[in-house]
């Protein structure tokens, strides 16, 4: 049997690891809930998988492929699920693919590196108060419950991430842009990979598919309204984003107009002296001022106050 993690309810009620080698044995009593966690999955497990648990090509090959869309597959009396999970760690948004195949008796679960959600709906199984409460369905919900609730806590994360550009947009630089772009990006893809969580959901609780026993159907409603609300925050995220890249052009706009309203008012202020300069350097020989004394500190004179004139008035303006 494949390298993985394998834990079933025994007779007595208790849930308890096994070793994977006995699962087959397990398979036969029909009577035993197994989980079975596969953790980076190579192509010798799918090759288990296929002579212990005769699941069907396509849904083999489905599991040894990755960029699924969230989906749930109906292959007769077992179920191909696809899931995301999500994290949020170092202002980088990442998805993770889960695999499960469940059966009358047993969950199967695949997936690359560890996944908070699995662990922690498996050690929820397993240390469940009420023995009833430990067949199949209810590791299913487990799990469906674990991985949705999961997407909160990277939202709330996102959220403040938002919240802290958005308190420096006013003196942002170009590298806060990218992070914006980048951040936007992300949210786009979460959304592709989460929003069809809840079709998932909404798949297994219609009334046509009776998967769920009549007790789980309201806890499994609660989990179909908490990928709603994932929906609505990703949404809401993604206008707060595409908000604050407004803002940031906005920004970056007026203070384009306050540097050119300067570099105007200079411009102005030093073309009056130009002018005054060019008035008086004019070859013509009869120039009042040509012989008087006073000409040249007269000229510079009137140069420095229409200079500080215009200066004053552009001040008022609030160009300057």
């Amino acid at each position: 049997m494949c390298p993985c993690r394998a834990v079933a309810r025994l007779a007595d009620g208790h849930v308890s690891p096994v070793d994977p080698a006995t699962i087959d044995a397990l398979l036969h009593t029909q009577t035993t809930p197994v989980w079975l966690d596969i953790e980076d999955p190579t192509a010798a497990d799918i090759e288990v998988l296929r002579r212990e648990f005769s699941f069907h090509e396509l849904a083999l090959e489905d599991a040894a492929r990755r960029r699924q869309r969230p989906k749930v597959d109906e292959y007769g009396d077992y179920y191909f699920i696809v899931l995301y999970a999500a994290s949020y760690a170092g202002d980088q948004l990442d998805t993770q693919e889960i695999h499960c195949f469940w059966g009358k008796s047993y969950l199967v679960t695949l997936h690359d590196g560890a996944v908070a959600p699995v662990a922690a709906a498996v050690k929820r199984w397993s240390s469940g108060p009420d023995a009833d409460e430990r067949t199949v369905p209810h590791q299913v919900y487990a799990l469906l419950d674990e991985v949705v609730d999961g997407y909160f806590p990277v939202l709330d994360a996102v959220a403040d991430r938002i919240a802290e550009i958005e308190d420096a947009i006013f003196d942002a630089n170009e590298s806060t842009l990218r992070e914006l772009f980048d951040l936007r990006r992300q949210l786009l893809n979460a959304r592709r990979a989460l929003a069809p969580s809840r079709d998932v959901v909404n798949t297994l609780l219609r009334r046509d598919i009776a998967v769920f026993p009549a007790d789980l159907i309201p806890y499994l409603a609660d989990v179909y309204d908490h990928s709603i609300r994932v929906i609505d925050q990703l949404d809401l995220q993604h206008d707060l984003l595409s908000s604050s890249v407004e803002t940031y052009l906005s920004v970056n706009s007026n203070k384009l107009n306050q540097t050119m309203r300067k570099l105007t008012a200079m411009t102005i202020a030093l073309m009056i002296p130009t002018l005054i300069a060019g008035i008086y350097g004019m070859n013509f020989h009869y120039i009042p001022e040509l012989g008087w004394d006073f000409g040249y500190p007269f000229a510079i004179a009137l140069m420095l106050l229409c200079a500080a004139a215009a200066l004053v008035v552009f001040k008022r303006m609030d160009w300057l």
